[in-house]
């Protein structure tokens, strides 16, 4: 960083070592004319994250924490320290493009009602990922619930500046006023739901969200699937649960948990019945592990709070580490 920063970098790592450093590398290329500080809060890695980072950019401070936290509220902690206007929450497992920081700062600063704007999203193999959002209000859920579709909830596409109403975690910009005036992300939801929460927030404290096409990185998240991820699938219901009551009440949480629990239901039905169905699995490409996926949801969205999600893996190895 050399004299005031612009943007603030908030990269959260959690034993990704090599996609931290790849990350790293693509920050001078996204930003050639835009002053950067960058901090990475290494989420007690095992795997040496923290010392390469040291080693390789040894202008990039680095936070090591001793203890696993969330994604709020390790994102928290860069945003505190953070210098620059913005700050642009980052997952480690992206790769930015040539000038996407410059054209996200120059349309920023051009548009000062906009309190966060989120890039285009491509996978690796350079198609879209969906990226901006509606808000998920109990009448969507149980839309959703009718035609177990999501594209109603879809709001990036194409190359047009939009208003959304929120953008994904894995790469917001956002004005550090903004933040500060909200109080930054909320740390009780340990990880999922944290981006389309602090996007309501904003808006509720007048700000506008963005889609902003004309800068845009790769996102390798899901580069290999398969199996069925039972910690973070209870996670993200835990998490669905409490920003449904903390937004729409009680009588919300409840709908939009029986909602869910009825279209994963629906969705473990009709994923089972293709794969028994001779040359289903090839021909309609349903993944073999797609019933018992469904069906964790279906178990995660009825009983959201008694879980083994991913803030307990959390807490154990905090234990585990405290014990030596």
């Amino acid at each position: 960083m050399s004299g005031t920063p612009a943007i603030t970098i908030s990269l959260v790592n959690t034993d990704n070592r090599e996609l931290l450093l790849g990350c790293l590398a693509s920050l001078e290329g996204a930003a050639r004319d835009t002053a950067l500080q960058t901090i990475v809060i290494d989420n007690a890695s095992p795997d040496g994250s923290a010392a390469a980072v040291r080693d390789a950019y040894p202008g990039v401070e680095v936070v090591e924490r001793e203890r696993r936290h969330g994604f709020g509220a390790n994102h928290n902690e860069a945003i505190r320290r953070a210098q620059g206007r913005y700050v642009l929450i980052l997952n480690e497992d992206t790769v930015l493009h040539e000038g996407m920081l410059d054209r996200m700062c120059r349309f920023m600063d051009q548009n000062p009602e906009v309190g966060a704007c989120g890039p285009k999203i491509l996978n690796p193999d350079g198609s879209q990922q969906p990226s901006a959002f509606h808000f998920p209000t109990p009448g969507r859920v149980a839309l959703t619930a009718v035609t177990l579709q999501r594209r109603g909830w879809i709001q990036s596409g194409g190359d047009r500046i939009a208003r959304v109403d929120w953008v994904c975690g894995a790469a917001i910009l956002a004005r550090r006023a903004a933040l500060a005036a909200v109080g930054g992300f909320d740390e009780q939801l340990f990880i999922y739901s944290e981006d389309p929460d602090l996007c309501l927030r904003l808006r509720d404290a007048g700000y506008a969200t963005a889609y902003f096409p004309q800068a845009s990185l790769v996102h390798l998240e899901n580069a290999s699937t398969g199996g069925v991820p039972e910690r973070r699938i209870a996670e993200m219901e835990r998490s669905r649960a409490v920003y449904a009551r903390k937004h729409h009440g009680a009588a919300g949480e409840l709908a939009v948990r029986g909602l869910t629990a009825a279209t994963f239901m629906a969705r473990a039905a009709a994923a089972k019945a293709l794969l028994t169905v001779p040359g289903g699995e090839r021909v309609k490409r349903v993944d073999p592990d797609a019933p018992a996926r469904f069906m964790a949801h279906v178990r995660g969205a009825i009983r959201p709070h008694d879980g083994e999600g991913i803030a307990e893996a959390a807490a154990e190895f905090n234990a585990e580490r405290a014990a030596g």
